[in-house]
């Protein structure tokens, strides 16, 4: 259970309200009673009952606050083809080789919060087509589903995304990344867990490297990647030049020209549509992602 602390550090809270200042940069400092905080993860113009359809969550905890992303875990059973058969694999054959039927069953659930393994939730089934089609992107293709199904993984991404490359990320920083949007709700000791296993988790992502010291550096990413980044921030209301220069495409880790230049090179592989019309510009990647994948519910009718 959740519980705020008496007392945080005071480094954490100075941090904290540092950050608090340049939280709603993304969508113009916004607020609506859906959306606290000016969320820049999400527009105010969000369908708050499409998201869960998708696979999304807009609000709440997630599996950071115990695990990493799993990308480990998530590897080794889809490239054993048990992604549809995730209860016999993992809990009778232990596939991932864990101690106890207890640490297989905790395997198994949070492989299905972050990933809906055994679910059908479309950003989900369109994850494993990706999965497959693209082997060079598949840490960051696991990031994007689990920043899209863990919103305490994206309450502190702020700390490693907005970083330098060379720059030193240590915990604390996406500790105080989160207390800022999300004041008194973790005691110190649960920030620092949720803070540690997010730091590792950008670590399997290609964010940061080192085992203690963490330092930021440029991530891979492919057009496959970019083209999965548009999906999740049309979902969530982005359009045209914003979505472009939305939180979700900042994960790409690459200047705006650059991000308009992958999504063209997933436009050749089927996966995006990208048209300028005067100046407005205009990027698909629903129905797309839709007709390569196979996935009709990413178009709700």
């Amino acid at each position: 259970m959740m519980m705020a602390s008496a007392q945080k550090p005071l480094a954490l809270k100075r941090r904290a309200s540092d950050l608090a200042g340049r939280r709603d940069r993304a969508i113009g400092g916004k607020q609506t009673a859906d959306i606290p905080l000016a969320d820049n993860w999400l527009t105010p113009l969000v369908d708050l009952r499409v998201l869960p359809r998708m696979g999304m969550k807009a609000q709440g905890g997630g599996p950071h606050q115990s695990k990493t992303m799993m990308l480990a875990e998530l590897t080794r059973l889809l490239a054993a083809g048990a992604a549809d058969r995730a209860d016999d694999a993992i809990l009778r054959d232990n596939l991932l080789g864990k101690p106890s039927i207890r640490a297989r069953k905790a395997a198994l659930y949070r492989l299905r919060q972050l990933y809906g393994i055994g679910e059908s939730w479309p950003i989900c089934i369109a994850l494993r087509q990706l999965w497959e089609r693209d082997p060079a992107g598949r840490p960051m293709l696991a990031l994007l589903c689990a920043l899209a199904r863990d919103p305490t993984l994206r309450d502190g991404a702020a700390a490693v995304l907005d970083a330098v490359l060379g720059e030193r990320v240590r915990w604390p920083a996406i500790a105080a990344t989160f207390e800022a949007r999300n004041p008194g709700r973790l005691n110190e000791k649960m920030a620092k867990s949720l803070a540690q296993h997010a730091a590792s988790t950008w670590t399997q992502a290609g964010f940061l490297k080192g085992a203690v010291r963490k330092e930021r550096v440029r991530a891979k990413t492919t057009p496959a990647v970019a083209a999965y980044a548009a999906l999740m921030a049309s979902l969530c209301g982005f359009g045209g030049v914003r979505l472009v220069e939305s939180r979700w495409l900042d994960v790409l880790d690459r200047p705006v020209e650059d991000r308009i230049a992958l999504l063209r090179q997933a436009e050749g592989l089927g996966l995006a549509r990208v048209r300028n019309v005067g100046d407005v510009m205009e990027i698909d990647t629903r129905g797309p992602l839709r007709r390569t994948l196979g996935v009709p519910e990413l178009v709700e009718r």
